[in-house]
């Protein structure tokens, strides 16, 4: 009896020992919400481990080659029912990890492994792409979570009924093993839950030079239910220099990192970064960024602004500046060149292609070398601008010259140069390409010829080679007495003449003033119009309203008309009717703007939209001012 006892144990032993095995291991999921980032972003990787024996505990995420642990969150949940005296267990850790990409490159992250138990046990390892910065895919959308149709969950049946209910003023934990940035802490936070910070990267430029302007959003760490009020957000007015975006449109908020304000942990975004190249000299304003708050209920309606910021702008200086510097052309830039072809036939053309690239106010217009019987025509203009780092603008441009060659021989080109400011080297210089020499073949026709002559001197009556004789004299009007006896006899009717071209001077001058009346009433109008557009939600259409605005007031305060007129046109006309440069370039840059933003293929903004309108009423009284 006793060897049949101890064997029924040794037996019952073996066979529960597999099953007690199979429970002690946890199931162990991990996920990603992307796997290829762009370089500074942030990728949020997850683990959820469940165990039917004992709480997992000491999560750890393990290995993160390329990227830099910026948070951890931790979120345990315990499930237990007993149905018909049979008791189930569960025990779920679920741990959250904010991991920002700091190079370049394919690399293995993980395992995440957890403790169940006094042993181990570990998910699988991650593989993520890190791209450079803007080349990342767009994010993709995370699906919500499926719920029962019923709302009932059977791993968890009083979830709904002893959660408590979400009140706007509670706060969660802030999350754990979170270091905070020195560079984004701030003495005291200029609002409560949720505020605006702005900053640029210099405080003094030259005329031209890049000027890094950034808005970040402080998010109180412990903050919930907090909602932003899309439709009343503002961005800065900086109408006194050219803004280019170095985020993309469709770009979320990205994070920054966490701030220590006022001894709290604040989640810190970037939400807008610009270049901001300066148009002229004194102490330019940029203006505040400003939202509104929908929640939570204790700040609902409260707007949140930035501070506003001054740069002081001088211009480069004079001693060492080079011959032909252009004011604005700052950064640092190359030119390279190519001719073909280099054989031609007296009177005929060659095509020239120049490249002009670099970081900065990349110049609109490159200088042509003059050589005697070289003729260069307008070029073609092409540009690739953009950001071309995280906090630089550039790119290139390329113009396309035709050159007729007017002269045979070995003709010697020249060289195109470009003098540039440098900011980081404090100092001029000057980019340049040699084009080179191009053998032009003599034409059939001799070069002592009229006919060479006649195109050399156009409009000259041909040479004469024989003296001529004295020219007759020639007799006047007042030798006949015809003339005098006209002369007196027609007194009468130069009265009435004068009399009829008063009235008739008049009418001319009532004209005048009704086309100035009209023309200021339909500036009205357009205004009018404008204004109408901008209120409400077709971006193209406040867009061509702006453009059909700016246009009536060049007619009504200056006397001209750009409505055909691009770019250095539009410049050309208004300053010489008398508007001030400055005025002019904001006007030429406004068009442009609107006529890009009505024929883009992707869907206009409205907000863009309406800062234009912003910018376009300030440019119209300066048109009248200076007009």
């Amino acid at each position: 009896m006793k060897a049949f006892l101890l064997s029924f144990l040794l037996v019952s032993l073996v066979l529960q020992t597999p099953k007690a095995l199979a429970q002690a291991a946890p199931q162990i999921q991990v996920q990603v919400d992307d796997d290829t980032v762009g370089a500074g972003e942030v990728v949020r990787v997850e683990m959820s481990a469940t165990s039917g024996d004992a709480m997992p505990t000491d999560p750890q995420l393990g290995s993160t080659p390329g990227f830099a642990v910026r948070g951890q969150s931790a979120s345990p949940t315990q499930t237990h029912l007993n149905i018909n005296g049979n008791r189930s267990d569960r025990y779920t850790l679920t741990v959250a990890w904010s991991l920002q990409a700091q190079r370049v490159g394919m690399f293995a992250v993980g395992p995440p492994s957890v403790v169940v138990g006094g042993v181990r046990y570990a998910g699988r390892t991650l593989t993520l792409r890190v791209v450079p910065a803007g080349q990342a895919p767009p994010r993709r959308a995370q699906p919500p979570p499926v719920q029962s149709p019923f709302s009932f969950s059977p791993f968890d049946p009083w979830k709904g009924l002893l959660q408590p209910p979400d009140f706007d003023d509670q706060k969660p934990a802030a999350p754990q093993a979170v270091t905070t940035d020195p560079k984004l802490s701030l003495d005291a936070a200029r609002g409560a839950v949720y505020f605006l910070h702005a900053t640029v990267d210099k405080a003094a430029a030259a005329v031209g030079e890049q000027v890094t302007f950034s808005v970040y959003e402080y998010i109180d760490a412990g903050a919930t239910n907090l909602e932003v009020d899309d439709e009343d957000v503002h961005d800065a007015q900086a109408a006194d220099f050219v803004k280019h975006p170095l985020l993309r449109e469709d770009q979320e908020a990205q994070l920054a990192g966490y701030a220590n304000v006022g001894g709290h942990v604040w989640v810190v975004k970037l939400v807008r970064r610009w270049a901001l190249f300066p148009l002229h000299a004194g102490d330019l304003t940029i203006g505040p960024m400003s939202v509104s708050l929908l929640r939570p209920r204790t700040a609902g309606g409260a707007k949140r602004t930035t501070e506003t910021l001054r740069v002081r702008v001088t211009e480069p200086p004079l001693a060492g500046r080079p011959p032909g510097y252009a004011l604005g052309d700052v950064g640092r830039f190359a030119l390279t060149a190519q001719v073909s072809p280099r054989e031609v036939e007296q009177g005929g053309a060659i095509a020239v292609h120049v490249e002009l690239s670099g970081r900065g106010n990349v110049p609109s217009a490159v200088a042509a070398p003059v050589r005697e019987g070289v003729e260069w025509l307008a070029p073609e203009l092409h540009e690739q601008l953009g950001a071309t780092g995280h906090d630089a603008f550039g790119g290139k441009r390329t113009f396309d010259f035709v050159v007729r060659l007017h002269r045979s021989g070995a003709v010697d080109l020249g060289e195109i140069g470009l003098p540039y400011w440098d900011p980081d080297q404090r100092r001029y210089d000057v980019a340049r390409v040699p084009l080179g020499t191009v053998r032009v073949a003599a034409a059939a026709t001799p070069a002592g010829s009229s006919e060479q002559a006649a195109e050399q001197l156009p409009g000259l009556p041909p040479a004469r080679d024989t003296l001529e004789g004295l020219r007759p004299a020639r007799s006047h009007a007042d030798d006949s007495p015809l003339f005098w006896i006209l002369g007196v006899g027609l007194w009468p009717s130069a009265l009435g003449a004068a009399v009829v071209g008063r009235a008739a001077g008049v009418r001319v001058s009532r004209t005048l003033r009704s086309r100035r009346v009209s023309s200021a009433a339909e500036l009205r109008g357009r205004v009018a119009a404008a204004r109408a557009a901008c209120e409400g939600g077709d971006g193209r259409t406040a867009d061509a309203a702006i453009a059909r605005a700016l246009e009536a007031a060049a007619v009504a305060y200056a006397g001209v008309s750009v409505r055909d007129a691009v770019g250095d046109e539009v410049v050309e006309r208004l300053a010489g009717a008398g508007v001030g440069r400055d005025a002019a370039f904001s006007v030429a840059e406004l068009l442009r703007e609107c006529s890009a933003a009505r024929f883009a293929p992707d869907a206009a903004d409205v907000v863009a939209a309406r800062d234009r309108w912003n910018r376009a009423q300030r440019a119209m009284r300066e048109i009248e001012r200076r007009g």
